[in-house]
């Protein structure tokens, strides 16, 4: 076994999960390599009481069907290793050798039904994560010699370090998640109005008719009413009153500055 390479894998899938990066193929590649398994089985759940995780495999077999997921998942309270982790939530590194004897796990529906079948007679399990919505486990089996002490201990590490990682992200996405909770809206566009559409309304909010804005401005009453419906357009109203209001939501005041607006006949429309 390979302890250094086993650890520089461990700290590259670290890296790499803070990061939101992928790192479960490379991952399963490495303890495959560095502990040398048979297999190594990484299960990601999601809501793992009630959704069937996501299984990525290295060596042999290289997958499992949905099928076999299914019974796996179904046959899973069979599992020594799963039945002292919900017992105790014990998450760290062990061999079904620490539970029972190879002849006894024999004797289980997950052997016979899973196991077997791969002649997959050694297992050491570990969880780097469960809560009670998510569950992370990584599995290494052997066909012909079961994992000694060493291998066992090395394996600590190694769950502690992919542990640290994933509480990281989990908490990292929760307080971003909160945050962009409590973001405030973004503000509305501000409407820009022409230098002219801005005069007009000047005149229009201290009392100013069409005809007077008109010759305020040296421009014809037509041209007002052109710039009115400009104005009623960006702003999306359809009064002279709503524009002028509108308008002034949005500009201060200048002290000294009288406003009237007179609402007599303002119908929506109306741009006289």
């Amino acid at each position: 076994m390979n302890e250094a390479g086993l650890l520089r894998h461990a700290l590259k899938a670290a890296h790499a999960i803070v990061n939101n990066a992928p790192f479960v193929d490379e991952l399963a590649a490495g303890l495959l390599q560095s502990v040398g398994a048979d297999c190594v089985c990484i299960d990601i759940c999601r809501s793992w009481r009630t959704q069937t995780p996501s299984v990525t495999m290295a060596g042999e077999p290289s997958a499992l069907s949905a099928g076999e997921i299914d019974q796996w998942m179904t046959l899973s309270a069979d599992d020594p290793y799963l039945g002292n982790l919900l017992a105790t939530g014990d998450p760290r590194p062990y061999r079904t050798s620490d539970f029972m004897s190879f002849n006894r796990f024999r004797q289980t529906s997950i052997y016979r039904e899973v196991f077997a079948r791969y002649g997959m007679r050694h297992l050491l399990v570990m969880a780097p994560r469960i809560t009670d919505e998510d569950l992370v486990l990584i599995g290494l089996t052997r066909r012909l010699h079961d994992f000694s002490d060493r291998e066992a201990h090395a394996l600590h590490p190694v769950r502690d370090l992919i542990a640290t990682a994933l509480d990281y992200q989990a908490q990292t996405t929760a307080i971003q998640a909160r945050v962009r909770a409590s973001e405030p809206a973004a503000p509305p566009r501000r409407r820009t109005f022409t230098e002219r559409e801005t005069q007009v309304l000047a005149l229009i909010a201290t009392g100013h008719t069409n005809d007077q804005a008109a010759r305020k401005l040296g421009i014809s009453p037509r041209t007002v009413r052109k710039h009115l419906e400009g104005v009623f357009a960006k702003a999306n109203v359809s009064s002279r009153a709503a524009a002028v209001a509108w308008w002034l939501r949005q500009t201060p005041i200048t002290p000294g500055c009288s406003v009237r607006v007179s609402l007599t006949n303002d119908a929506p429309g109306d741009l006289d």
